[in-house]
C-alpha cells in the first residue's frame, strides 16, 4: 500500500503542475498534479496572487486519495493526475 510520510510538495508555475511523492514500501512513487485539477476541486481561479500550495494543503486528503486510486490502476514510478482522477 502506498503512503505519504513526506509532506513536501512543490509547484512549478511555468509547467502548471504540482509535484509530490509517496512510497510503496521503499520504492518512491512520484506524482504530478495538473493545476487545473486543483483549481476545480478547490474552487480557486488562476491568478498571480493564487496561493496554490495553500490550496494543495487544504485538499491534501482528496489529492492523496486520488493518487492512491491512480497508483492502484497503474503501478508505475511516475503517476500524472488530472481532473479525471477526482
Amino acid at each position: 500500500m502506498i503512503g505519504f510520510p513526506n509532506q513536501m510538495r512543490s509547484f512549478d508555475e511555468d509547467a502548471g503542475t504540482f509535484r509530490f511523492s509517496g512510497y510503496d514500501g521503499v520504492m518512491e512513487v512520484r506524482f504530478v498534479l495538473e493545476a487545473p485539477a486543483l483549481e476545480q476541486i478547490d474552487g480557486i481561479a488562476r491568478s498571480p496572487d493564487t496561493d496554490y500550495l495553500a490550496a494543495f494543503d487544504r485538499r491534501r486528503g482528496q489529492i492523496e486519495s486520488a493518487a492512491i486510486r491512480a497508483y492502484k490502476k497503474n503501478r508505475k514510478n511516475l503517476i500524472w493526475l488530472s481532473i479525471a482522477d477526482f
